[in-house]
C-alpha cells in the first residue's frame, strides 16, 4: 500500500510541484489550499507524511504546526515545513513548535528526496 502524503501550500505552482515530487517517490498525495482546509482533511484521513508552506491565507503554517501537533491522530506525523525565508531563526522556531524538517523554496527533487530520507520515509 503506497504511503500517503498531505500537501499543503495556497500557490498552486508550489503545491503542484510538491506533489509531483512526492507522487514520483511513492506517495499518494492529497492537496489543502491552506491550514483550514488542511485540518478538514486531518479530521477524515490519516497521512504518513504532511509537507506545509509557512506564509497561507485564513491558518498559516505555523498554526497549523501547533495544531497537527495537538490533533490525537497525526500528533506523530512527520511534518516538513516549507518557506521561501531562508532564515535560522525560522529554523528553530519551527523546530520548537515540532516540524521534522525544513525546506527552503525553491527546491528540486533531491532536496525533497534528502527531507524524506530525514524523516525516516
Amino acid at each position: 500500500m503506497p504511503k500517503t502524503a498531505l500537501v499543503v501550500d495556497d500557490t498552486e505552482m508550489h503545491r503542484s510541484a510538491t506533489r509531483t515530487y512526492l507522487i514520483m517517490s511513492g506517495f499518494k498525495v492529497d492537496v489543502a489550499n491552506d491550514g483550514l482546509e488542511a485540518m478538514k482533511l486531518l479530521n477524515t484521513k490519516t497521512f504518513d507524511l504532511i509537507v506545509a508552506d509557512i506564509e497561507m491565507p485564513n491558518m498559516n503554517g505555523m498554526e497549523l504546526l501547533k495544531r497537527i501537533r495537538n490533533h490525537k491522530q497525526s500528533s506523530a506525523t512527520p511534518v516538513i515545513m516549507l518557506s521561501t525565508l531562508d532564515s535560522p531563526e525560522m529554523q528553530t522556531k519551527l523546530k520548537q513548535l515540532g516540524a521534522n524538517y525544513y525546506l527552503v523554496k525553491p527546491f528540486t527533487g533531491e532536496r525533497i528526496k534528502a527531507a524524506l530520507q530525514a524523516v525516516g520515509l
